[in-house]
């Protein structure tokens, strides 16, 4: 490049210098002195612009991230691109023609971003397509595309620069809708998005490549409704909404039953184990108290404290032990 724009530079000075020298050969004869244009500097000075126009023209440097494609004035265009770096072409014959070859996006969506129309969005350009059950949604998607740097020349001779309008746009938009019509809501919104984004991009990719462009990636951004069909279907998720909470208060309730059933069934089993011990233990006393019968007697004066020497009963109330049996046995045993 800085090769090319000194050459530039340098034919620009020497045609300059041409017509510098035609003018003041000119005004030196307006005033009267014999002056002729010397065919010898003419010849130098024209030889010298021509050199350097013609090394100017004949330098080409391709940048990095784009790829020339030559057009020839009298076999057309070259199938071989010339690649970033310097080239050198027959001046005034062939003309190079730049392509990017860095990556590209076309988004189409329903409310693009600055950035986006940067790279070519358009205003509220999302598609609308019904689908199989004859619902309206709306598409909106992003597409990573390049030109193949080795298929430039096609490119140039089959789009020039309109391959965006004449290619990419009605490319993507035909093959979504044709997917999008195969398919219902619940399969595009649903569990099949990701299959039937990777069945479009194969298709599109495909087709890009027979055209020399190569497809990086395509990805659904999002899955617009009409405002009627949104409406329902913000419905239905609340009514789902409603029918699951109403399901975990059922199950909450009935785990609460459960929890009651074993908790009254646990009260129950230990109440009649309860009672079985205490008949059980009624029964082991009465067979006692039956081969005893003055065990009864004997467990009532060891409860009696040993120290009691008193021992006042209400009136007309029968003694339990007969006191002269006592007064007589504890004499005994004095004596």
């Amino acid at each position: 490049m800085v090769i090319a724009t000194i050459l530039s530079g340098l034919a620009t000075l020497f045609w300059l210098s041409l017509v510098a020298y035609v003018v003041w050969v000119l005004v030196e004869r307006s005033r009267r002195r014999e002056q002729k244009i010397r065919i010898s500097v003419i010849a130098v000075i024209l030889s010298g612009a021509l050199l350097s126009s013609a090394l100017a023209s004949s330098i080409v440097v391709i940048d990095a991230g784009e790829v020339g494609v030559v057009f020839n004035a009298f076999i057309g265009t070259k199938s071989t691109p010339l690649y970033p770096g310097m080239h050198l072409i027959i001046p005034y014959v062939e003309t190079v023609y730049r392509y990017p070859t860095q990556e590209q996006v076309y988004t189409m969506t329903q409310t693009p971003s600055a950035e986006q129309i940067a790279y070519g969005a358009m205003q509220d350009d999302t598609l609308w397509s019904p689908t199989r059950e004859g619902l309206q949604v709306g598409i909106d998607s992003s597409t990573r595309y390049a030109i193949d740097p080795r298929q430039a020349p096609h490119v140039h001779n089959s789009f020039r620069n309109t391959y965006v309008e004449v290619l990419i746009r009605p490319t993507i938009r035909s093959i979504v809708r044709h997917y999008v019509s195969q398919n219902t809501v619940t399969d595009i919104y649903g569990p099949k998005r990701r299959e039937i984004q990777i069945a479009i991009e194969n298709d599109i990719r495909e087709r890009f490549e027979q055209e020399g462009f190569l497809l990086l990636s395509f990805d659904i951004r999002n899955v617009n409704f009409t405002p009627d069909y949104a409406q329902s279907i913000e419905q239905k998720q609340i009514a789902q909404q409603q029918a699951e909470q109403m399901q975990y208060v059922l199950q909450r309730e009935q785990q609460e039953a459960e929890r009651k059933r074993v908790e009254a069934k646990g009260v129950k089993d230990a109440a009649i184990t309860q009672a079985e011990g205490e008949a059980e233990s009624l029964r082991l006393i009465s067979d006692a108290l039956a081969k005893n019968p003055s065990l009864l007697t004997y467990r009532y004066i060891e409860k009696l404290s040993p120290n009691i020497r008193v021992i006042i009963l209400p009136s007309s109330a029968p003694f339990i032990l007969n006191p002269e049996q006592l007064i007589g046995e504890t004499t005994g045993s004095g004596e």
